[in-house]
């Protein structure tokens, strides 16, 4: 692979400090955590971080239509209005781009982040602050809201 061009390299695994996260309520088992990602660029897109932690004591398995359709968000300016998703957000979101299925099991404590560019699928601008709330379904009738955060 190297006379290719390419480079294969094992990361090491990424620490996530749950005890400096904010949560939503307790449903069935499950929280969610919204965060917004640092940037240092000032005009950096808005990019978030998602935990979903199962803090239950039993092993539960759920499947996700990949990451961008499990979440939803609710994302309103200062004045209500709710943010409308972007053109590149109505590509990305459409129906037919549903086809990934991944398999997740969480154990007891267990979690997983996953990363949202909220800036590219939504249109926010820079001048409006944003009040930001993030839900799942990771089972039929069982909805997990994140906490309140303003970006």
């Amino acid at each position: 692979m190297a006379g290719m061009g390419l480079i294969v390299r094992d990361d090491p695994k990424k620490v996530v400090d749950l005890t400096v996260r904010e949560w939503g309520p307790e449903v069935d088992g499950f929280v969610l955590s919204i965060r917004e990602m640092p940037h240092e660029d000032p005009d950096a897109q808005a990019a978030v971080s998602l935990i979903l932690r199962n803090v239950g004591g039993t092993l539960r398995s759920f499947v996700v239509p990949g990451w961008v359709f499990f979440y939803s968000f609710e994302i309103l300016g200062s004045d209500g209005t709710p943010a409308a998703v972007s053109s590149f957000g109505r590509e990305l979101l459409k129906p037919a781009r549903r086809t990934e299925r991944i398999e997740v099991a969480l154990g007891p404590g267990e979690f997983t982040e996953t990363q949202i560019p909220i800036g590219s699928l939504f249109s926010l601008s820079g001048r409006v602050k944003y009040r930001v709330v993030a839900s799942c379904t990771p089972f039929e009738g069982v909805s997990v809201r994140s906490n309140l955060i303003l970006i």
